[in-house]
């Protein structure tokens, strides 16, 4: 495991009202939510960075109105198709 740190001023933290703690936190989830809109990180390993599980990652995007699943028709399609094999 890799550790990452920054220096935050107390002023900082008393104007956004939390500890540096909740600000570590916050900075995970919302590194892992940008990184999975990029399409750099999965699902999976999006929840990992942001330190939960897939469901409660998922409910978190989906409640900042966050698309999780981005299919066109054609990828729709073939989805699908496959499934009716099954």
């Amino acid at each position: 495991m890799e550790t990452i740190s920054f220096q935050v001023s107390q002023d900082l933290l008393a104007a956004l009202k939390i500890g540096s703690n909740q600000l570590g936190e916050n900075m995970r989830l919302l590194a892992a939510i940008a990184y999975f809109q990029d399409k750099k990180l999965s699902l999976g390993k999006a929840a990992e960075l942001a330190g939960i599980n897939r469901i409660e990652f998922m409910d978190i995007l989906a409640k900042k109105g966050i698309v999780i699943f981005d299919y066109d028709e054609s990828d729709l399609d073939t989805e699908l198709s496959g499934i009716a094999y099954l």
